[in-house]
């Protein structure tokens, strides 16, 4: 062992960076804003989920109004007032109809 001089030796001193508590408020503050916003949405889609029921009510009221209207107006009496009346259409009589023979060349 070699002799040292009586000379102080000088510890090096440990530099407390802020990193560790910059790294903790960062993450809590990154929390604090995720949550913020998933209350944000939540909130939101509470407030859409009775106007989409109301909606959607709405809708299937008005389906069922729809088809009532498509059965009245595809019915075949219907269709055989206004083919008479409007179009002046008729039953073809038997010399008005002709058969083609599809196997004929």
């Amino acid at each position: 062992m070699d002799y040292v001089p009586n000379r102080r030796i000088k510890q090096k001193k440990e530099i407390k960076k802020p990193t560790k508590w910059l790294v903790l408020t960062l993450f809590f503050l990154f929390q604090l804003f995720f949550y913020t916003l998933i209350r944000l949405e939540s909130s939101h889609t509470r407030g859409e989920i009775p106007r989409l029921q109301q909606e959607g009510q709405r809708l299937k009221a008005n389906t069922s109004v729809l088809i009532i209207e498509k059965e009245r107006l595809s019915s075949p009496e219907r269709i055989l007032k206004i083919a008479r009346s409007e179009l002046n259409l008729s039953t073809p009589t038997a010399d008005q109809v002709f058969y083609i023979d599809a196997f004929e060349k």
